[in-house]
């Protein structure tokens, strides 16, 4: 069985649950709605359209019906409004009649005419006000204010003869007209103004009762309006949405089952909009990708075969090349050793024939050994075993001595080599000598391909917390069609009469070399311009990740537990895992280097992954058995990889396939826990 196919049988138990995928409890009654609404064939924006339109339409009949209230409450308030001025209106009536018999009493006691100007004013306010009432009233009472105005006219005929009595000097006169029918008029006309009054203050207190009795009918209606109208739109909220949330849910996750490997699962959905499409292609895809699943397992399975073919091919070159390599070089040392003793003169001298045949000679031969050298540098890099050897030193003088030995050669074509500090850091901690066989490569090559002006080497880095030179020079540059096979082995660009002057091989090892201290070399050129290859490394290529993890936990004495994996997401995750326990999770990358630390550190537990680049989980376990000092170490095997395709001779403590679980992972370090102070090979060591 296939990773993959373990993946899936493992997600197979941690699917979504049911109820997820269904209402909440208490609403279950509702989905026949629900169902009716999502099957309804509209889209989903006229779904919503519609719920929206509901909605909105029980938000305006809830204003309609609060400005009718308002309406009903606003007449009530004017008609007590009007009332009370009815009331106070009789009252001011009743006072101007009073008041006329009062300064009609003062004009006939002191004969002062000012009173009857008083009176006159008092007579016309009283017809003025009883004017602006009787406007106001209905039928039922023009009766009334009939008797009022006879009374009225009575009266203003009587203060009439009055007055002109008075004003005639007969005091007498007036004062006994006045007695007999004047004053008991004003008694009639007070009387009737009473019953006003009363009529008046009768209409208010029954206005007021009707009015409280309307305000809590209307705003009862109101309130019942109100309620009614919101739980009718938050019906329609919960129906619209549940129609949506549901078929979102349920292609959610037939989506995540597919994601996790089960090309099984399909999405069934009564929508018959958007979703209902959706639900329609997400099946198609997941029975597509079950087919191209299929189909590339298949593949895999050539493709790797085909690439064990070609490692065995690209090993077999590799040692052929390093082999040869160290074949060849040894007759050469004695040629080149040779030629230059005779150079020397050490057998006697030379005349200037036999002088020239061997500077040819020494020449050739030094040339043939600096081809079989980077020919053997390339086969190692390809080999893997590339030794990479960091050290700290000056990066500023580093450069200097390079243009220090291009410096004649470059004086000798008349070019300049001008060095620019932009930034350098002080000191770097990488392979002195690779850093320097690169720095040579790009310089010669910089001189050997510019006639005219210079070479510029620009070093900076140090704000970034890296070792940057760049080498610019001024020569004929590269076409943008041999830039992208400038770093390809036996590869040369450039004029022809150069091309021929070397192997091919100095930027593809450099560039290596580069990858190698986890660094780059890139290019950029512009024809009649020149040309500009940067060199970017890291300040300090000695990683530090895991030994400073390795170091904080020694520091710290926790019972530890060696996670052994390439994805950098493990380690993070056992220790969130493993939250309250008294483990303590160190990350380890490099699988060439467990040995090394399960030695040094003693751990606990190791948890090991089987797919890693550098070398197999199962060659790592091997070692860690052979060896007499991590033999006992309990090694938990979490992959992937099935255990039944694990090798007959794997002797694993446990075995836990990915994706990590919790319960799992605790389980097994509770069956392999041993008592505090029994580990064995710990304590001492």
């Amino acid at each position: 069985m296939s990773a993959k196919t373990e993946l899936n049988a493992n997600t197979e138990g941690n699917t979504q649950p049911a109820a997820d995928l269904r209402l909440p409890l208490l609403t279950r009654p509702l989905q026949p709605v629900i169902n009716l609404i999502a099957a309804f064939p509209a889209s989903v924006h006229q779904k919503l359209l519609a719920g929206f339109l509901a909605t909105a339409v029980l938000l305006v009949g809830m204003g309609v019906n609060a400005v009718i209230v308002l309406d009903r409450m606003n007449q009530r308030s004017q008609e007590i409004t009007a009332l009370q001025q009815q009331r106070d209106d009789a009252r001011q009536m009743l006072y101007t009649v009073t008041v006329q018999m009062h300064y009609r009493a003062m004009a006939l006691l002191t004969h002062d005419d000012t009173f009857n100007a008083k009176i006159a004013t008092a007579k016309q306010t009283f017809a003025q006000i009883l004017d602006r009432v009787q406007r106001h009233q209905g039928p039922g009472m023009q009766a009334f204010f009939q008797s009022v105005r006879d009374s009225s006219t009575r009266f203003d005929a009587a203060s009439a003869q009055v007055l002109s009595l008075y004003q005639a000097r007969n005091y007498a006169a007036a004062t006994d007209l006045h007695l007999k029918q004047e004053h008991p008029i004003s008694h009639e006309l007070e009387n009737e103004m009473g019953v006003l009054i009363d009529h008046s203050i009768a209409g208010i207190n029954a206005a007021e009762t009707a009015f409280q009795s309307d305000s809590h009918l209307l705003l009862a209606l109101v309130g019942v309006f109100s309620v009614v109208s919101v739980g009718l739109a938050m019906l329609l909220g919960f129906f619209f949405s549940w129609a949506i949330i549901l078929p979102v849910r349920r292609i959610n996750h037939v989506v995540a089952r597919v994601a996790s490997g089960d090309f099984n699962q399909r999405a069934k959905v009564r929508n018959r909009d958007e979703f209902g499409s959706l639900s329609n292609n997400v099946n198609l895809m997941a029975e597509q990708l079950g087919t191209l699943y299929a189909q590339q397992a298949a593949l895999n399975n050539n493709l790797a075969a085909a690439n064990d073919q070609l490692q065995t091919a690209s090993k077999a070159k590799s040692d052929f090349l390093a082999g040869m390599s160290h074949e060849l070089r040894t007759p050469l040392n004695a040629i080149i050793g040779f030629t230059d003793a005779l150079l020397a003169g050490v057998d006697g001298p030379l005349n200037e024939e036999q002088r020239a045949s061997l500077v040819w000679v020494q020449r050739g031969g030094r040339d043939l050994l600096a081809l079989i050298s980077d020919v053997l540098d390339l086969s190692k890099i390809e080999a893997g075993k590339m030794i990479i050897t960091p050290e700290p030193f000056s990066a500023v003088q580093l450069v200097e001595s390079v243009l220090g030995q291009h410096r004649p050669l470059s004086e000798r074509k008349g070019l300049t080599l001008e060095l620019k500090n932009e930034g350098a850091p002080e000191e770097v901690v990488l392979d002195v000598q690779r850093v320097r066989q690169i720095l040579v490569n790009l310089v010669a090559n910089a001189v050997k391909f510019t006639n005219e002006g210079g070479v510029t080497t620009v070093i900076s880095g140090a704000s970034e917390d890296r070792f940057v030179v760049s080498v610019h020079d001024t020569g004929s540059g590269i076409e943008a069609r041999d830039l992208s096979g400038l770093f390809e082995e036996f590869r040369q660009v450039g004029p022809d009469t150069i091309r021929t002057e070397g192997t091919g091989l100095g930027l593809a090892i450099s560039r290596r070399l580069a990858r190698a201290m986890e660094g780059d070399i890139t290019v950029s050129s512009t024809i009649g311009a020149g040309s500009t290859f940067k060199l970017t490394l890291p300040r300090d290529c000695r990683s530090t990740s895991d030994d400073g993890r390795v170091a904080r936990a020694v520091a710290n004495g926790d019972h530890l537990l060696l996670a052994v994996d390439d994805d950098p997401s493990v380690p993070p995750l056992l220790e969130k895992m493993l939250v309250g326990s008294p483990y303590r999770v160190i990350g380890l990358s490099r699988a060439n280097e467990v040995l090394k630390v399960a030695r040094e550190l003693r751990p606990d537990i190791i948890t090991l992954d089987i797919l890693m680049p550098e070398r197999g989980g199962w060659e790592v376990l091997r070692e860690l058995r052979s060896d007499p000092v991590t033999r006992e170490i309990p090694v938990v095997v979490v992959t992937v990889v099935e255990q039944a395709e694990a090798p007959a001779e794997t002797n694993a403590d446990a075995y836990i396939t990915k994706p990590l679980d919790k319960n799992s992972l605790l389980g097994v370090l509770a069956q392999l826990e041993q008592p505090e102070g029994t580990h064995p090979d710990k304590g001492d060591g």
